[in-house]
C-alpha cells in the first residue's frame, strides 16, 4: 500500500527539484537571446539610445551615432560578463548536485531494471508494472530536461559569435570594430553547465549516460543468470 505513495511523491519531488536548476539554465538562454539580438541590431539601439538622450536633453545627445554605437557595444560586453558570471554562480550552486543526480540515476535504471526481470510472472502483478514503468520514465525525463537545456545553452551560446558577426559592423570605424572583435574573442568558448566537473549537461551526456545504464544493466542480468 506504501508503494502506491512513495513513488509518485518521489517523482513529484525529483520532478520539482530537478526543474530549478533547468529554470535557472533557463533564464540564461533568455539573457544569450536578448544579447544577441541586441548583437544583431546595435545600430538600432545606439539610435535608440540617442533619440532618449535628446528626449532627455542630455548633452550627450549632441554626439555622434558613434559614439552610441560604442556604448551599445561596451554594454554588450557587461551583459556577456554578467551571463558568463551567472552561469558560473549555477554551476557552483549545483555542480555536486546534478553529479549525485546523474549517478543515482545510472543506478536507479539498472535497479528497475533487475526488479522487472526479477517478476516471474508479470501479467500476475500489472500494477507493478505500471508503476515501475511510470517510475521509470520519470527518471528518464528528468535527466533528459536537464541535459536538454543544458545543451540548449551550448548552442545559444555558440551563435553569439554568429550574432556579432551578422550585426552591421561593417559601417562603423576600426576602433569600434575592435569591440566586436574582443567579443568574438570572448565567445570562442561556449558557456557549459557541468556536474561536478565530470559530466558537462548536453544531450552527449545523456547519451552516454543511457549506454552506461544498459552496459551496467546487462552486467547485472548476466550475473543473475
Amino acid at each position: 500500500q506504501f508503494q502506491v505513495y512513495y513513488k509518485p511523491a518521489t517523482c513529484i519531488i525529483d520532478g520539482v527539484m530537478d526543474t530549478i536548476l533547468a529554470a535557472f539554465i533557463a533564464s540564461a538562454i533568455g539573457q544569450i537571446k536578448i544579447l544577441a539580438f541586441n548583437l544583431r541590431n546595435f545600430d538600432i539601439m545606439a539610435e535608440r539610445k540617442r533619440s532618449r538622450a535628446i528626449r532627455a536633453r542630455e548633452n550627450n545627445g549632441s554626439l555622434a551615432k558613434d559614439f552610441y554605437i560604442k556604448e551599445v557595444l561596451k554594454d554588450c560586453i557587461k551583459h556577456h560578463n554578467c551571463i558568463i558570471r551567472y552561469v558560473s554562480m549555477i554551476e557552483s550552486a549545483f555542480s555536486v548536485a546534478s553529479a549525485l543526480q546523474f549517478m543515482l540515476s545510472v543506478m536507479v535504471l539498472c535497479l528497475v531494471g533487475i526488479q522487472f526481470l526479477s517478476i516471474e510472472n508479470p501479467t500476475s502483478h500489472p500494477m507493478q508494472i505500471v508503476w515501475m514503468a511510470i517510475y521509470l520514465t520519470c527518471m528518464l525525463i528528468e535527466v533528459f530536461i536537464l541535459c536538454w537545456f543544458g545543451d540548449e545553452l551550448i548552442w545559444k551560446s555558440m551563435d553569439l559569435r554568429l550574432a556579432a558577426f551578422q550585426g552591421p559592423w561593417l559601417k562603423i570605424d576600426r576602433r569600434t570594430c575592435m569591440l566586436v572583435i574582443i567579443f568574438l574573442e570572448r565567445c570562442k568558448r561556449p558557456l557549459r553547465v557541468t556536474a561536478g566537473k565530470i559530466f558537462t549537461l548536453s544531450l552527449d551526456t545523456y547519451t552516454v549516460l543511457i549506454n552506461w545504464s544498459y552496459k551496467a544493466f546487462a552486467v547485472m542480468r548476466n550475473m543473475k543468470k
